[in-house]
């Protein structure tokens, strides 16, 4: 069987028992029209085969063959979806807001009844409109379902005067919606999930920076939100896991007693995050397709933590045994969380991964990176190494053609020039040096591969 693959930065488009003849040129065409870049992808392979269909490249019964496999299963977001949501959104607001007010014109037994009855209304109707096929119609109810839930905690807690935390109320409503997410398998629940387990942890930082300890129980309910992403291949839930993950690794820069310790070790578990979402890609993609997404945050979190760690020289200088983590023990961290990343790099060496050279590269990078924060500061090899990562960023968004890396990669490069311009070199002389050093680098090295390419296969 013949199998036609369209790979994709986020995910791929398999059509199979179908072979398309396609030409050299056959792309020109529907890459040169004005929107392309702003458009799904399922309306750019869409666009391509009418294009070859139009242009006598493709016979009218396999493109509709390859249209219908396109749109099989798949179930889009429409603007009637957007207004559903909205809806739905805006009833939610208006159950809640109705049990601030605390009418007391409405009985309190009467209000937790309507409350209830609107609860169980929502579900039942969920129930109904899933059985209809209507999908954002049952989404949406079933978010009401959360929303109403919700409602009903705020609405018990006013009416027998529970003095507890807001934050437990809203630790409950997060559980009560992760078993509806597990039961009903619903996107938006899901999503709700995620965001109020993360509000959570938000309203815990106060308490956590008190005490200078990590909420690492919020990782579990993480886990889980991010577990049911997986499981169900939900996109949006993984991008709102990744965003809460995020949340939370600045909240603890900001709570530890060591933020430079802190950023270092960060530094070394990015970089061998970004080794197994080569690996991933490299083989079986164990996050169906999702390795593009997580590789771009884990990129833009490398680059903060080298802006930090360059920029913080002056208060934190390099960690000292005076600090509450001694100079040993950070070493080891260190190279415990780095180690993956050299593992994978060697595992690729020996079973010739497709990304090998990306895989060594990238824990080529980070040990440089480690030691040269680690080590006793050399005069602008800090401020050199500042750049470097954003070039094997905007490198990698050429090999893998992800241009979400191209571009975390080209702004940070040029962020990190006016930075170094700014901030750290401290004279003009000195800043003219380093920017006809580096210039001169990485001229060398562009013109080494072009020689290389010319060698090769004629390549640029």
């Amino acid at each position: 069987m013949t199998r036609l693959r369209f790979d994709m930065p986020d995910r791929s488009c398999i059509f199979t028992g179908l072979a398309l003849p396609v030409q050299d040129d056959s792309s020109t065409a529907f890459s040169k029209r004005g929107c392309m870049h702003i458009k799904s992808k399922r309306a750019v392979i869409a666009e391509a085969l009418e294009d070859w269909r139009s242009r006598g490249l493709l016979d009218p019964v396999t493109a509709q063959r390859l249209q219908d496999d396109l749109e099989q299963g798949k179930v889009h977001y429409s603007f009637n979806a957007f207004i559903i949501t909205a809806g739905i959104i805006c009833l939610c607001f208006a159950a809640m807001t109705f049990v601030a007010a605390n009418w007391e014109e409405m009985d309190r037994l009467l209000r937790l009844a309507l409350v209830m009855a609107a609860l169980w209304a929502a579900w039942g109707a969920a129930l109904w409109a899933g059985l209809r096929g209507l999908h954002w119609w049952h989404e949406g109810l079933m978010l009401l379902g959360c929303g109403m839930f919700g409602a009903g905690i705020m609405l018990v807690s006013q009416i027998y005067h529970i003095q507890a935390n807001a934050a437990d109320a809203v630790w409950l409503w997060g559980l009560g919606s992760l078993l509806a997410a597990v039961l009903a398998r619903g996107t938006m629940t899901l999503a709700l999930t995620i965001g109020l387990f993360a509000l959570w942890h938000v309203m815990q930082i106060d308490i956590a920076a008190r005490a200078h300890d990590l909420n690492l129980v919020y990782l579990v309910w993480w886990l889980a939100g991010a577990g049911l992403a997986w499981w169900q291949r939900n996109r949006l839930a993984g991008h709102l896991s990744v965003l809460a993950l995020c949340l939370w690794l600045l909240s603890a820069l900001a709570t530890v007693q060591s933020p430079h310790a802190a950023a270092l070790m960060l530094l070394a578990a990015t970089v061998s995050v970004m080794s197994g979402l080569l690996a991933s890609f490299s083989g079986r993609r164990f996050l169906h397709g999702f390795e593009a997404p997580i590789l771009a945050y884990a990129a833009l979190v490398l680059g903060a933590c080298a802006f930090y760690l360059t920029l913080s020289h002056g208060a934190h200088d390099r960690p000292m045994p005076g600090d509450d983590m001694a100079h040993g023990t950070l070493w080891s961290v260190l190279a415990l969380l780095a180690a993956p990343s050299v593992v994978l790099a060697l595992l690729a060496r020996v079973r010739a991964w497709t990304l090998a050279y990306d895989l060594a590269a990238c824990a080529g990078l980070g040990i440089i990176l480690l030691l040269a924060h680690v080590m006793p500061r050399i005069p602008l090899l800090s401020e050199a190494l500042l750049l470097a990562p954003f070039i094997w960023i905007t490198r990698m968004g050429w090999r893998l053609d992800q241009r979400s890396l191209r571009a975390i990669g080209m702004a940070g490069f040029i962020l990190a020039l006016l930075v170094v311009y700014d901030k750290t070199v401290g004279s003009l002389i000195g800043t003219s040096g380093f920017y006809l050093g580096a210039g001169l680098i990485l001229l060398s090295g562009a013109w080494v591969a072009t020689r290389l390419g010319l060698k090769g296969k004629g390549g640029s």
